[in-house]
């Protein structure tokens, strides 16, 4: 996300920027791309379907990022376009993780077996954002319709190592492209189950931990 999704916004959050365009109509713009890569896996030449839904997970990084970037150099926050931006982040990493078993089965004519599994490592990551957001103590609101929050206090070991796997979700569009073009899709299904996985586990250990203070 540091290296390509929020450096590409910045062109675009200074030209909206200059315009009557608010954040939260950016963060419902995105929302098309998000119903676009279920319907390319399953419409789309098989040629073309990895490549077409990368592109769509891609350019939903960019403006998942221009929101934000926008709320702060505008000063237009609310709390209805923080929900949505958040509401629509955690639809798109589902519908993401899906798509990705749609692509795999329509490769292999497996039916539904690697949807059925894409589907339940995007139940398992929203789950995990579930437990955490629970656990999480009281934040400061920094921004509204950007969506973006700052934790009270400074981090802890256990937060610097949630933030770098959190942060491995920007490369995942990367990986898909690579595990279609090398006909390994099944392999990143099997490390997305396994990554969910790992994702509630560091969530119920920072719960039991929160609550032990």
């Amino acid at each position: 996300m540091a290296l390509f999704a929020r450096p590409a916004s910045f062109p675009l959050v200074w030209l909206l920027a200059r315009t009557r365009v608010s954040p939260t109509a950016v963060t419902l713009s995105s929302v098309p791309l998000v119903a676009a890569m279920p319907a390319i896996a399953l419409l789309a030449p098989p040629a073309l379907a990895g490549p077409l839904v990368v592109l769509c997970a891609c350019l939903f990084q960019v403006i998942d990022c221009v929101d934000g970037g926008l709320a702060r150099a505008t000063g237009r926050f609310s709390r209805l376009g923080g929900t949505l931006d958040f509401l629509i982040d955690m639809v798109q990493w589902g519908v993401f993780y899906a798509t990705v078993g749609l692509l795999a089965d329509q490769a292999l004519g497996t039916g539904a077996l690697w949807t059925a599994l894409g589907l339940v490592a995007g139940w398992t990551r929203l789950y995990a954002r579930v437990v955490r957001d629970a656990a999480e103590p009281a934040r400061v609101e920094t921004a509204g319709e950007g969506g973006e929050t700052a934790p009270a206090g400074r981090m802890t070991p256990l937060d610097l190592i949630h933030a770098f796997f959190a942060g491995l979700s920007g490369a995942l569009p990367v990986a898909l492209l690579l595990a279609w073009w090398a006909e390994a899709l099944p392999a990143l299904l099997v490390f997305l189950l396994l990554y969910s996985a790992a994702d509630v586990i560091e969530a119920l250990a920072l719960t039991v931990r929160r609550q032990a203070q």
